[in-house]
């Protein structure tokens, strides 16, 4: 019962600050405005049906935010915070393969675009730049071979990380911070979630 307690509280607190940090990234993002804490926060239980790690609990807390919370498939900012691995995220993780396509195909035509996004100075001082973790080894199949930003085109998702070390979170105003490092992201957003509309409205 008192681990319990301790989790309800430390949850509280945690939707407390999310709370703090939509209010925040609602003034640089439309989308942002009106979505409720609830709807961007995880829940502790963990999906076990596909892990063999079958521990009934999560040993993090986490929120992503889009104009729909955490369900949708939509380029949004993440939290994640866990004691040693702690993490600010944005951008689109593994996309259904249509719409992975449709992200790869934009960026081709639209590579200037793309290349100032990910270039933008408070970008990389804040990101260092895309994450290239999950990517294709060969370039997919449909692209000019002489194109000159392979790499851009193997990527699986589009997205960029921060780790943060455990004592940042007892900053004062860490939330703040946080929103910063989202903002510098919000023209990548802007640009993945573009897409996503053009197919919607399709």
């Amino acid at each position: 019962m008192q681990n319990k307690r301790d989790y309800d509280n430390i949850r509280l607190e945690f939707e407390s600050d999310v709370e703090q940090l939509l209010t925040l990234i609602s003034t640089f993002d439309s989308e942002i405005q009106g979505v409720q804490t609830k709807q961007c926060v995880y829940r502790i239980y963990k999906d076990m049906r596909f892990s063999f790690d079958k521990t009934p609990y999560k040993t993090n807390l986490g929120a992503f935010i889009t104009k729909l919370g955490k369900k949708l498939e939509r380029a949004g900012y993440y939290l994640h915070i866990e004691p040693g691995c702690s993490m600010v995220c944005a951008g689109l993780w593994f996309p259904s393969p249509a719409l992975l396509k449709a992200q790869r195909r934009a960026i081709y035509e639209n590579i200037e675009e793309f290349n100032d996004i990910i270039n933008e100075r408070s970008f990389i001082e804040n990101f260092g730049g895309l994450n290239f973790e999950n990517s294709l080894k060969k370039l997919p199949v449909g692209f000019d071979k002489n194109f000159e930003f392979p790499e851009l085109l193997k990527l699986k998702d589009f997205g960029v990380v921060k780790y943060l070390p455990d004592d940042f979170f007892f900053e004062k105003d860490w939330i703040k911070e946080v929103a910063t490092f989202y903002k510098s992201a919000k023209t990548l957003n802007d640009f993945l979630n573009y897409t996503i509309d053009e197919i919607i409205t399709k």
